[in-house]
């Protein structure tokens, strides 16, 4: 998306992605790493109300 529609953007594109982390094998350890609708939420909040 940045690299063909960078002139129609307002603000950076922002990576939503699991945390640089190495992924444990533990149940609650990996849904702390990887994203969820809050996190994606977080994030869109993040870039959109600057």
């Amino acid at each position: 998306v940045q690299k063909y529609a960078f002139d129609y953007l307002d603000a950076p594109v922002k990576r939503v992605s699991q945390a640089d982390t190495p992924l444990a094998f533990a149940k609650p350890l990996i849904e702390a790493s990887l994203p969820n609708v809050g996190r994606v939420i977080e994030a869109c909040k993040a870039v959109l109300y600057k």
